[in-house]
């Protein structure tokens, strides 16, 4: 009898907790704050569950995500142990057992997690210690969950071992069903009220016609857009035909076989365009779309929503009349032009550009613009074309385009259409006449640069040689000392060192002060070959020479092409050794020649080709430019084809240069025949 009193007097008590709890949740409902109510929910069911003389702790947590730690929102307990305190074991609990800890293995499986007596069963450190410290032995935790919604972890702690019997534990999940269900309830009243707010937002701020109609066809309603639109007051309108309004006389029959269908059920919505005719005459385009509704049983009335697509239709004609143009100005180009966007893809080009690359529109199209321009580049090299396009540069430059098999006059120029962001690239061939240009701007380059190098040379020399001279004065007095001669040694060995480069700045400067004869091109050749010959056969290089004995002569100071010749050789042979270590039938030179027309002039044109490493596209309009060098420190000092450049022009002559990476480079030395 005693035990059955007792069950009845734990019944009764916690039935009243229940209910305390849902008239919480209830009270808390009625005046909700989105997630702030949430956690005030929980830390209320914490304080009603701490009454109870069996629960010493009870916290709540939730988690963000599904795989994040839990973070705690609320803890009460019954020892008198400082809230701040007992949130920072709690923090300490879930930071050192993380997935391991009771709260989170019920979130994790959906199910309670109960233990019955935390220093018997094999629980972690951290436990323990909270429990020594607020005193609880047994523990269970509950996740907060009702149709597939989580919104967090209920744990409960007790001081007396093994407190929760099947009693208890049924009377905690009906307590968290009820609090499940109300944070689901208040989310879902929260979720509503959001979309009645923002439903009432649309009705107060919409740019649409709204207009509703009785299932008899008249007009019932006409929002401030609609009125606006169509220039009619709703008093003006109301309860007129539809039609009458909304219609232009010119699409009525149609446009009214399809509402009636509407209006009779057939179908639960109608969407269409129509010409509106407003109260001054004017022709409005709206799209319109119904929406059917059942405001009294066996009636039908309609709501139509309509947009005023008058000049977005406009402004599409004039568009696509300007897209027309611009795609018959593009297609007609002679010269290859290429829309490229911001991430270096080609959009489109046109016919020329198929031409010249020799590809057909697939293998463009869609291709990143170096690959297709430049014929790709080596690895980890910045394409200067596609730096320019990827931040909108406008420029102008004479460029080689290895993938259109010529040089350029190429011009970018960047476009803007709303959010997308591209450039147009025009290619256009240079003419005999524009390359004279480009080489005469290349000669006047030069010839600054020259006058500076010359300054620079005279300021070095000098000097330089007083160093080499004083360091050999002290070098022929030192008898015993190694250490002091090697020191000078280096002195002497880096001062001609910088007295050749400074020779070197001076003939780079020298303006033709030799004189001008009339030989044949061959034969400074052969002199070449005579000096070189040993160095290419020792490199195990081939010579293909097939010059004609029978070419004009040339006009040229025999020296200077010499030197030129000497520098092109020297730079084939270094590629071909770089490329391949051992003898090969691919390592060679290649040596041609041909007759030639450009302006008014005859010249004699000699081509050296290697087909050594190649010269990245990306340093080709570099080539000249002095000091620049692509040998290691050491093996060079950049000034070689800066300085041919500047002899080939005092000869009245040119200098191109055509390469393709990893295949081969070929040099031509063209000169004035005599």
């Amino acid at each position: 009898m005693l035990r059955q009193s007792y069950e009845s007097e734990k019944l009764l008590e916690l039935f009243e907790q229940r209910n305390t709890i849902l008239s919480v949740i209830g009270e808390a409902s009625s005046n909700y704050q989105a997630e702030s109510t949430k956690d005030e929910i929980l830390e209320q069911c914490c304080k009603i569950l701490v009454e109870n003389n069996d629960f010493c702790l009870v916290w709540a947590g939730k988690r963000e995500l599904a795989d994040k730690d839990i973070t705690p929102i609320a803890a009460v307990n019954s020892v008198k142990l400082a809230d701040r305190d007992c949130m920072k074991l709690i923090e300490q609990v879930v930071l050192e057992m993380h997935a391991s800890n009771p709260a989170a293995q019920a979130l994790r499986t959906g199910h309670p997690v109960i233990i019955q007596d935390v220093f018997e069963e094999n629980t972690h450190a951290a436990l323990q210690q909270i429990a020594t410290q607020t005193g609880f032995r047994s523990c269970s935790s509950w996740p907060l969950r009702y149709k597939e919604h989580e919104y967090g972890v209920l744990s409960i702690h007790s001081m007396d071992k093994g407190c929760f019997d099947e009693v208890e534990v049924d009377f905690l999940s009906h307590i968290i069903t009820d609090i499940s269900l109300a944070l689901y309830s208040l989310e879902t009243t929260l979720r509503l009220q959001v979309e009645r707010d923002f439903n009432r937002e649309i009705v107060d701020t919409v740019q649409a016609l709204m207009v509703s109609i009785a299932p008899c066809g008249q007009i019932l309603t006409l929002n401030a857009e609609a009125q606006r639109v169509t220039g009619y007051t709703q008093e003006q309108v109301k309860g007129r035909y539809w039609v009458d309004i909304l219609l232009s006389p010119h699409h009525r029959k149609e446009q009214q076989q399809q509402m009636s269908k509407a209006l009779k059920g057939e179908g639960r919505g109608v969407s269409f365009q129509a010409s509106l005719l407003t109260k001054e005459g004017k022709e409005h385009i709206i799209d319109w779309h119904s929406s059917i509704r059942s405001e009294v049983i066996g009636q039908v009335g309609l709501v139509l929503f309509g947009l005023d697509i008058t000049e977005q239709l406009q402004a599409g004609h004039a568009r696509d009349r300007a897209l027309d143009q611009f795609r018959n100005i593009f297609s007609v180009i002679q010269d290859p032009a290429l829309i490229v966007s911001r991430d270096n893809t080609i959009l489109d080009a046109n016919l020329a550009t198929f031409t010249a690359a020799r590809r057909t529109r697939d293998e463009v199209i869609g291709h990143k613009v170096c690959e297709i321009l430049h014929g790709g580049r080596r690895d980890k090299a910045v394409c200067p074309l596609e730096t320019l396009v990827s931040i909108g540069k406008s420029r102008i430059m004479e460029t080689e385009l290895r993938g259109l098999n010529g040089r350029y006059m190429l011009t970018i120029s960047p476009l803007s259409a709303g959010d997308e962001e591209a450039a147009l690239l025009v290619a256009r061939d240079l003419t005999e006449e524009e390359l004279l240009q480009a080489e005469a701007m290349r000669a006047a380059q030069l010839a600054s640069i020259g006058e500076l190098a010359a300054g620079v040379a005279h300021e070095i020399n000098n000097p330089i040689n007083g160093i080499i001279n004083y360091a050999q004065l002290l070098l022929d007095d030192l008898e015993d000392d190694r250490g002091g001669a090697d020191l000078l040694g280096r002195i002497i060995k880096e001062g001609k060192r910088v007295s050749g480069i400074a020779h070197k700045l001076l003939d780079f400067a020298r303006q033709g002060e030799e004189e001008v004869e009339s030989v044949h091109f061959a034969t400074i050749v052969d002199d070449c070959i005579s000096l070189v010959g040993h160095q290419l056969k020792h490199d195990g290089i081939l010579l293909n020479n097939t010059l004609d004995d029978d070419l004009p002569k040339v006009l040229c100071n025999s020296q200077q092409i010499q030197q030129v010749l000497l520098n092109i050789f020297s730079n084939a042979r270094y590629a071909l050794n770089k490329k391949f270590s051992h003898p090969d039938p691919d390592k060679k030179i290649i040596l041609s020649a041909c007759t030639l027309t450009r302006g008014t002039r005859n010249y004699v044109a000699i081509e050296i080709e290697d087909h050594g490493t190649g010269i990245e596209h990306d340093i080709m309009d570099r080539l000249s430019d002095p000091f620049f060098s692509t040998k290691p420190k050491g093996e060079g000092t950049g000034l070689g084809l800066s300085i041919s450049h500047g002899l080939v022009q005092e000869n009245h002559g040119y200098l191109q240069i055509r390469s393709e990476l990893g295949r081969s480079t070929t040099l031509t030395v063209a000169l004035p025949a005599a």
